[in-house]
């Protein structure tokens, strides 16, 4: 959201720019505008964990992907930091220089990359999604999820930040989709 700039702490943003040199995602040039969440008032009050998988969890999927004849499949979530919760505080930001817009600052609705919390946000959206389509949080991993139907085990998922590895049968990968 568009605010003026009456004075709020505000952090500033900046753009990283990638290069894919081998083009296995069909774009050569990639930019992010990211903020500074390192110089956030109060960064060290701000929770900022997000379970990801163990190596052992993956190791556990895949024997149970083999032994069950269940089909893999990994997936990336576009643009996910945008897609978590919603920001509980104020981040106000500095608009980039190419935005043209002095005396304005933007308010943060949502989670941005380079905000300290902004792969928890994420998690904690995900998390919320895949138990309302009926999955299970794995007690021993939090970043492994399970889905039953008549006491079946029919998948599996598990959480690397906005990069998911799944494994299951036609109907799980049908609910997934």
């Amino acid at each position: 959201e568009r605010v003026k700039d009456d004075g709020q702490v505000a952090i500033q943003t900046r753009w990283v720019f990638t290069e894919d040199l081998e083009q296995t995602k069909g774009c050569k040039l990639k930019s992010r505008l990211c903020m500074r969440g390192d110089r956030e008032k109060d960064k060290d009050s701000i929770r900022a964990d997000s379970p990801t998988a163990h190596k052992d969890t993956l190791k556990l999927v895949l024997s149970i992907a083999a032994n069950e004849k269940f089909d893999i499949v990994s997936g990336d979530i576009k643009s996910a930091f945008l897609q978590g919760q919603s920001l509980s505080r104020e981040v106000f930001v500095v608009p980039p220089k190419e935005a043209n817009e002095k005396g304005t600052l933007w308010l943060l609705k949502k989670g941005a990359y380079g905000l300290i919390d902004a792969s928890r946000m994420f998690y904690l959206e995900l998390k919320y999604k895949l138990e309302q389509l009926g999955m299970k949080n794995v007690s021993g991993d939090p970043a492994l999820f399970t889905l039953h139907r008549d006491n079946k085990l029919i998948g599996l998922l598990c959480v690397h930040v906005d990069d998911l590895f799944m494994a299951g049968n036609e109907d799980f990968k049908e609910i997934i989709k």
